[in-house]
């Protein structure tokens, strides 16, 4: 048996959210490239700002029109091994019109990092944002974390690790919206998304969510796509519920008509939390 009973090509074509849209993703990454090009020329943004020493290291901030607004990180997608925040700001109208500021991070990708680099990354660039919060204008103590795909799953892994370090830091996370992630990672070991990712044993038990649960603090807003493929679904419902088990405020969302690459093309996947 290779993972919930799965053969090897059933538990390939779960573990490909393109199976449910035909296979070919062009459409939609095109689409995130030329909305996002669109939103940077239209509107205010600092670009590429450092948050650590890598030229990889680096987030795009979208300011609110008043100072003092509460903020929203997103992490993008893109099974560790592709896009970029320069693909990943699609629903900063959205955002800067609902009276937030939005900044939208890079991280270095597989094979040129490990998965745990990758958390790490995060956790830093959220600290940076925390030195950097009277200078960019926005109150530290309002933040949403959400986070897409694989950016869902190292959201996830942030506020498992770094959580009383952001604290400390001064940066409140009060919302955390989860998009169609990945929180267990044994069945990507066993798949060909794996390759350049090369997961260990120790990585699949130390980088799962599900074995690692956050503190309760900050309300969890997981949602996943009725489109998507079972086991995305699957998952998105156990990792809410052990949440929930754990004495989490948690929401489950299941977004009706939508699929896994199109749930972040809709601003509401980004809006529906109360302030």
């Amino acid at each position: 048996m290779l993972y919930r009973g799965f053969s090897q090509s059933e538990l390939e074509q779960e573990y490909s959210p393109s199976s449910m849209v035909g296979g070919d993703l062009t459409p939609y990454l095109n689409s995130y490239a030329a909305l996002s090009a669109q939103h940077r020329a239209q509107m205010t943004v600092q670009e590429n700002l450092a948050y650590g020493g890598s030229p990889t290291q680096v987030l795009d901030f979208f300011p609110a029109k008043g100072a003092g607004a509460p903020l929203h990180v997103f992490i993008h997608g893109g099974y560790w091994q592709a896009l970029s925040q320069r693909e990943s700001a699609m629903m900063a109208p959205a955002l800067i019109e609902a009276e937030q500021s939005f900044a939208t991070l890079n991280y270095t990708l597989a094979p040129n990092a490990r998965i745990g680099d990758m958390v790490e990354e995060c956790s830093n660039a959220l600290l940076w944002l925390a030195s950097q919060a009277e200078t960019l204008g926005f109150d530290p103590t309002r933040i949403t974390l959400s986070g897409h795909s694989a950016g869902a799953h190292l959201a996830s892994m942030v506020m498992a690790r770094s959580a009383n370090d952001l604290a400390r830091a001064g940066l409140r996370v009060r919302d955390v919206i989860l998009i169609s992630g990945v929180y267990d990672l044994e069945p990507i070991s066993l798949t060909p998304v794996n390759d350049p990712l090369q997961l260990t044993p120790v990585e699949v038990n130390d980088l799962s969510p599900i074995r690692h649960l956050p503190r309760p603090g900050p309300r969890y807003h997981v949602t996943v796509a009725e489109r998507d493929t079972p086991e995305f679904i699957r998952q998105s419902r156990d990792y809410a519920e052990l949440l929930r088990k754990a004495g989490h405020a948690v929401s489950f969302d299941l977004k009706k008509g939508m699929q896994h690459f199109d749930i972040i093309m809709h601003s509401g996947t980004f809006l529906a939390v109360s302030r």
